[in-house]
């Protein structure tokens, strides 16, 4: 058994000896305007990527009622999508949730083509109110601290009265200073470290060396990781600067080498014990492979490197989201896997089209750009279909609609409905409709983004076909 399956292994048990431990939570609820609708509900996998990682889903019944069940081991934040919501819930272990959801809004067609449409954020509330609730005593928290920290940010670039600051935590702190939940308690004192970090002008060592140094690292309290994720921000960049040896740098573009980087961190000791280092290098890889600062194959050599050799089970998962989602994109590597179904609810998965090359792009039956785009795809098609397969994923809500289109404009490829897998379109990472992409005969990716058929692909087409020796005369093209 090599490493990288041991390590596989490991998680694995883990996993399951989590799966033993934890105890039920049941959510249940019952609202007429989500009838006969899908509620998934998801937890964040990670604190650095924020992949969406489904815990369960329910179909609400035709009168509205619904109720589900679900084993976790620690007190976390959950979350849906449902229309123009985001609806999050703070559950823990052993609980019972009656809950009590917003009416519910679809998006609009103009929501559906705006690639920056962000949801309306809703905490939810419950039936039955106790004082003690972690719901409860979240909502009113934030409702006392909102207010402090919007005036004590308004004064970030004039002189901070530090003493009026600590007036202030002491005067949110006293009504809750009674509270014996744990996570709650955590809870404010990061809201807390916020403001601090905010009133010292985002000076990241002593915030460091206040909230984190010497600290366990809380994967799923929203508050620990928003500061996390603050004072970490474009720390390798500091660092780079700040170290005048270049042996830092010299880590990562020249040697590629993990364990020097870590030197080069550790050496500094502000950042302490490892499994902070490990998430600060972690967050720092990710953010940086989308700038310029550093070589991306050198990043990802070292992420390759974290994956074969970290111990801690979490810090892998994180670091295999990570890998799949700065690699799930880029040339030569295998684009994101989808199953979704056509006009006839015919169930269609990515892998069955390898052999031929996949035309995929990302449409929208309400978008004037695409109906152009369809007209080139169906001559496209017509010349090439014995080498190049086109897969069209619709995106409107109503699948109806796309089936009336396809039915009446007589198209022959591959259409299909995004419904049973939204979050396609965060796989895809689609910004506006139409997006292409070129996938090869072997399933890798070959053009990401590809252009689009009005932008010469087909002559970029036939290039990619003689540059990888396959035989086709240009007079097809």
């Amino acid at each position: 058994m090599d490493k990288r399956q041991f390590i596989l292994t490991t998680i694995v048990f883990f996993a399951c000896f989590s799966q033993i431990i934890s105890a039920s939570v049941v959510i249940e609820g019952v609202d007429s305007s989500y009838a006969n609708k899908e509620i998934i509900l998801y937890k964040s996998a990670d604190p650095i990527t924020e992949t969406d990682y489904e815990l369960a889903r329910v179909k609400v019944a035709s009168n509205g009622t619904f109720s589900m069940l679900l084993n976790i081991d620690q007190t976390q934040l959950v979350y849906s999508y449902m229309g123009i919501y985001k609806i999050f819930l703070f559950v823990e272990p052993g609980m019972k949730y009656s809950i009590v959801l917003p009416p519910f809004k679809g998006k609009t067609e103009a929501d559906l083509l705006n690639p920056y449409f962000t949801p309306v954020e809703v905490q939810l509330g419950t039936m039955t109110f106790k004082e003690d609730d972690l719901n409860i005593l979240i909502r009113m928290f934030n409702d006392a601290f909102v207010p402090y920290y919007n005036k004590h940010v308004q004064k970030i670039f004039s002189d901070i009265d530090f003493k009026q600051l600590d007036e202030d935590i002491e005067r949110m702190e006293k009504p809750f200073s009674h509270s014996k939940n744990e996570y709650f308690n955590d809870y404010r004192r990061y809201k807390y470290g916020k403001l601090r970090f905010i009133a010292l002008q985002n000076k990241s060592k002593k915030t460091s060396d206040d909230f984190f140094k010497n600290q366990g690292f809380l994967y799923n309290n929203p508050a620990f990781i928003d500061l996390f994720n603050l004072v970490y921000k474009g720390y390798f960049v500091h660092f780079s600067r700040i170290d005048s040896s270049g042996m830092f740098r010299s880590a990562i573009s020249d040697k590629k080498s993990l364990s020097l980087l870590k030197k080069a961190l550790s050496d500094n000791k502000v950042i302490e014990p490892e499994p902070l280092l490990n998430m600060v290098i972690l967050k720092n890889l990710y953010d940086e492979f989308y700038d310029d600062n550093f070589s991306r194959s050198a990043m990802l050599q070292i992420l390759d490197t974290f994956l074969v050799t970290v111990k801690d089970p979490q810090q892998h998962i994180v670091a295999q989201n990570i890998y799949n989602k700065v690699t799930r994109l880029l040339r030569g590597f295998e684009p994101p896997s989808f199953k979704l179904y056509t006009i006839d609810s015919t169930l269609v998965s990515l892998d069955m089209f390898k052999g031929k090359y996949v035309y995929l792009n990302f449409c929208s039956c309400f978008s004037y750009t695409c109906m152009n785009d369809f007209v080139m795809l169906k001559n496209l098609y017509e010349k090439h279909n014995q080498y190049l397969e086109i897969v069209t994923i619709i995106v409107d809500d109503d699948l109806s609609v796309m089936k009336d289109y396809v039915k009446r404009s007589g198209f022959k490829w591959t259409f299909l409905h995004y419904g049973n897998q939204p979050d396609v379109l965060k796989l895809y990472d689609i910004r506006a409709f139409p997006t292409y992409y070129l996938i090869d005969n072997q399933g890798k990716l070959s053009m990401s983004p590809s252009p689009a058929p009005s932008e010469d692909f087909e002559g970029r087409l036939f290039k990619e076909f003689k540059a990888r020796g396959i035989s086709v005369t240009q007079n097809q093209y």
